[in-house]
């Protein structure tokens, strides 16, 4: 067997690059407005997703009081308000593992979602049918 001039024998091919897990913290708040939402509880629900690229953390106020209880996802850098327990299995799916933020619960004046370009087109009937939470 011949092998080609510019290929060593004992050459290591090359493979594909392996995609490697992106790690995330979770920081919750913990102060007096959010707790008196529930952050407790939404800490509680994230702390039993158990993930070595994963870690959650209690957090003093992160400065939105009004829309409690916040969590913020780094490095992504994408701020979450009035999340609640039943949120965090969406979040857990569609961001931590499926990459895609979910949309109904991103902080609207941190994460603008203006569209001026639909904003006055007509409704499709298949409006919302994109698969986005």
């Amino acid at each position: 067997m011949t092998t080609p001039p510019d290929h060593h024998p004992n050459a290591i091919e090359p493979q594909e690059p392996r995609a490697i897990p992106q790690r995330h913290c979770i920081l919750i708040c913990q102060h007096r407005s959010c707790l008196r939402t529930g952050s407790d509880q939404v800490l509680k629900t994230f702390q039993a997703y158990i993930s070595p690229n994963l870690m959650v953390s209690a957090s003093s106020c992160l400065g939105q009081c009004g829309c409690g209880p916040n969590v913020r996802v780094i490095p992504d850098d994408i701020w979450y308000c009035r999340v609640q327990p039943n949120d965090v299995p969406i979040i857990f799916e569609h961001h931590l593992q499926g990459g895609k933020p979910v949309r109904r619960l991103l902080h609207r004046r941190l994460h603008l979602q203006y569209d001026a370009y639909s904003y006055n087109a007509p409704k499709s009937e298949n409006a919302g049918s994109d698969g986005e939470v």
